[in-house]
């Protein structure tokens, strides 16, 4: 039973959403791999992030791999597109090798995946459902001043630093677009939609495609 990959944008539930669905099928949760604060720890710079590599913790040597897959992006509008023929680098390519290793280690048993870069890295597993939870941004800024229970400034900066930060991660890794439709079975406004009926809905759809799959 594999599982189920969330990518949502800030604002969209993702975090409500995530946990509530592991807890109804039963399976794992991984988190996100770019949080809010991941994604404002990005504007360090590269020098700063390897600066006292002897006393770094383990969160300051995950900062450290993903500073360089910023690439000056934060800040930029969402439109932004990093050139087409820009290489994965090598720490990039590091890195997804060791997450991709997690999400497939936790497979057997079934996880959901929020985040990681998950969707993409797993498209052509069969087994796994891939959701996309998104919504208008005004939409999901009011969301997010609930959800998170910051004001709406707070929440606007921090809607657009996560939503630069996690589309360039995953156009540095796997060179798609975070958002492209190809990459989804399911696509929910879940600022439309309240978040346990998207539950309901995730839930419903994993468990119909599991049986699919079975039966063939």
């Amino acid at each position: 039973m594999p599982g189920v990959t969330i990518t949502a944008g800030y604002g969209a539930g993702g975090s409500v959403v995530a946990p509530a669905l592991a807890k109804e099928l039963g399976v794992q949760l991984l988190d996100r791999a770019i949080s809010t604060t991941v994604a404002a720890k990005l504007q360090v710079t590269v020098q700063e992030a390897v600066a006292g590599e002897a006393k770094r913790t383990f969160t300051e040597k995950f900062m450290s791999l993903l500073a360089p897959l910023a690439g000056g992006v934060l800040g930029a509008g969402t439109d932004a597109a990093p050139p087409q023929d820009d290489p994965v680098p090598d720490e990039a390519a590091g890195f997804r090798e060791q997450a991709e290793a997690i999400m497939r280690a936790a497979l057997p048993a079934g996880a959901v995946i929020l985040g990681r870069g998950g969707t993409a890295a797993l498209c052509h597993e069969p087994d796994v459902l891939r959701v996309r939870l998104f919504g208008p941004v005004d939409a999901r800024i009011a969301q997010a001043t609930q959800v998170e229970h910051v004001d709406i400034d707070t929440a606007r900066e921090r809607l657009q630093q996560v939503d630069d930060a996690r589309d360039h991660y995953i156009w540095r890794l796997y060179k798609v677009h975070a958002s492209e439709p190809w990459l989804f079975h399911l696509q929910i406004d879940s600022t439309v939609v309240p978040l346990d009926t998207c539950v309901s809905i995730i839930a419903t759809a994993y468990r119909a495609m599991l049986t699919r799959v079975s039966a063939r």
